[in-house]
This record gives structure tokens, C-alpha cells and sequence, in this order.
């Protein structure tokens, strides 16, 4: 078993990148294709979709004060009213221990497998940034160390390795998991 690895074996990779680093400009979005925006914050409950359900949680989240902002923000990219991509802006909750207050996650990233390679997760990744950008802030990216498009894409924004660990799951239970930051890297310049 890796040193880092949780109950399950998997390697859990901590990618970083600072909120006020300059983004490169979203590519690779057809003029037919929109990108669309949820903030329970914002907008109050999610309007129907392929994620409803899911995004009544996360309502519920932001109305009880779950996070630490009420940055939460669902982005998605869409064509001929077809869902081709989806990410959610989460800000620090329980399940995110190692994040600042000001800090934003990048995740539940999933893209349609007839778009794929297309570049869609990078624009949408760059519209997050974009978005929520703030000096001080930095956003993370989580995800299996094995899972190598989820690397090459975190590199390819601009994330930089921070460390692994892995996800807890107290009582065998994933939903009161969190992920846990146990091996960081040394500072550039180190």
C-alpha cells in the first residue's frame, strides 16, 4: 500500500494554484455552445435538471451555512439544450479540511463521453477562475493519483502538485469522509 493511500488503496493527489495568477483565456467553445451558471446564493433553489437532486444538497448546504463563503457556484457547458459538461466552485466545508476560508475547490468534474477531448473541462475551469478570482485566495484540485487525465488536466491549468493523503471514511461511511492533505510538498525554492 502507498504511504498515502486510504482504506481503499487510492492515493489522493492535492493540486494548487493561486486565485490571482493570470488564466488563460477559455478555447475551445463553438459559438453554439453556452455556459450556464447556478448559485444557490444567487439564484436560490437549483432550476430542474440533470443534477436537481444533487444540487438540493448542496442548496441546503449554502442555506445552513455549511461553507465557508457563499462562493458555491455549479458551471456547465451546453448545446441544443444538451448538458455536455458540468464542475462545482465549492468552498471550504467539512470535507475539505486543509483549505483556507477564502480558498475554492475545483470538482465533480464529468464531461459527456461524445465532447470528450474537446477541451471543455479547461474552459470551464478557466470561467471559474475568472469568476472568483481574488488576491489571497487560492483553488485546489483533488483527485486519484491514478486518475492520469485528471493530473494532465490540473497541470495543463496550471495547478501545481501541493501534496497527497487520502479520504477518509469514518464507520466505513464515504459522505462523512474528508480528504486529508497528509504528505505536502516542499515550497518551490525549497
Amino acid at each position: 500500500m502507498d504511504r498515502a493511500a486510504g482504506p481503499s488503496g487510492v492515493t489522493i493527489r492535492f493540486y494548487r494554484r493561486e486565485g490571482d495568477a493570470p488564466v488563460a483565456e477559455a478555447s475551445g467553445l463553438a459559438p453554439a455552445w453556452e455556459i450556464r451558471s447556478w448559485r444557490p446564493a444567487r439564484d436560490g433553489a437549483p432550476p430542474d435538471g440533470p443534477h436537481t437532486m444533487q444540487n438540493l444538497v448542496w442548496f441546503a448546504f449554502d442555506r445552513l451555512g455549511l461553507f465557508s463563503s457563499h462562493d458555491f457556484e455549479e458551471l456547465s457547458v451546453w448545446r441544443g439544450g444538451r448538458m455536455l459538461h458540468r464542475l462545482i466552485v465549492s468552498p471550504r466545508w467539512f470535507r475539505f479540511p486543509f483549505m483556507a476560508a477564502g480558498d475554492l475547490q475545483i470538482g465533480a468534474l464529468w464531461t459527456d463521453s461524445g465532447v470528450r477531448r474537446l477541451g471543455l473541462a479547461r474552459a470551464a475551469i478557466a470561467e471559474a477562475h475568472r469568476r472568483h478570482a481574488a488576491p489571497g485566495r487560492a483553488f485546489w484540485y483533488v483527485t486519484d493519483a491514478g486518475n492520469a487525465p485528471s493530473v494532465a488536466l490540473a497541470e495543463a491549468c496550471g495547478y501545481r502538485l501541493a501534496g497527497e493523503g487520502r479520504r477518509t471514511r469514518p464507520l466505513g461511511l464515504p459522505l462523512f469522509g474528508q480528504y486529508r492533505l497528509e504528505w505536502p510538498t516542499a515550497p518551490p525554492g525549497c
